[in-house]
């Protein structure tokens, strides 16, 4: 996809999507695919489903936006419900700011988009912060028994202290020896 500048009067949204389709576009070849409707980028892989979504601003509009990560999973959402004996449909396992991956100082970065310059900068952060940080993180749950023992000692950010929720930390390590277990 192109470079594209917008005339003047073009709406918030149309520039919105096309800065979504934009980062997605490198992560098609890799399985992802790009959702307009949720404002999301995901891949499921197995028993995880790994996506990016960015959340427009309510008070700046839709050409500023912060871009999130998050990994969920059935497995845990299941576990959930047998655990609390409700129909607990939770799913998440972990998730924030893509940049709370990296060391960045501010760590929940607002993204406009409104003008080219801005737009491309933003474009090449998000993608870059995906590349080195998102997907290395994501393929840790490939080998899922290193991983527990990784969160189990240091948690799912361990450059980070203090970050990492004990209670999403402590019901990933069940559920998931757990489903080890039955495997």
């Amino acid at each position: 996809m192109e470079k594209k500048d917008f005339p003047k009067g073009t709406k918030p949204r149309e520039i919105f999507v096309y800065t979504c389709e934009r980062i997605a576009e490198p992560l098609n070849p890799l399985g992802y695919k790009y959702r307009k409707s949720k404002n999301d980028i995901y891949k499921k892989d197995g028993i995880f489903v790994f996506s990016f979504y960015f959340s427009p601003s309510i008070r700046f509009g839709s050409t500023t936006f912060t871009a999130f990560f998050d990994v969920s999973s059935p497995v845990i959402a299941q576990w959930r419900s047998e655990q609390e004996g409700t129909e607990e449909t939770y799913d998440g396992i972990v998730g924030t700011s893509i940049a709370r991956l990296t060391h960045r100082y501010d760590d929940f970065p607002r993204y406009e988009v409104s003008t080219l310059l801005e737009r491309e900068r933003s474009i090449q952060e998000i993608s870059g912060q995906i590349q080195d940080y998102a997907l290395p993180f994501f393929a840790r749950f490939s080998n899922l028994p290193k991983l527990l023992d990784d969160v189990e000692q240091e948690g799912f950010f361990p450059h980070r202290k203090g970050f990492d929720v004990p209670k999403r930390n402590r019901e990933f390590i069940e559920c998931f020896r757990e489903y080890l277990q039955k495997q």
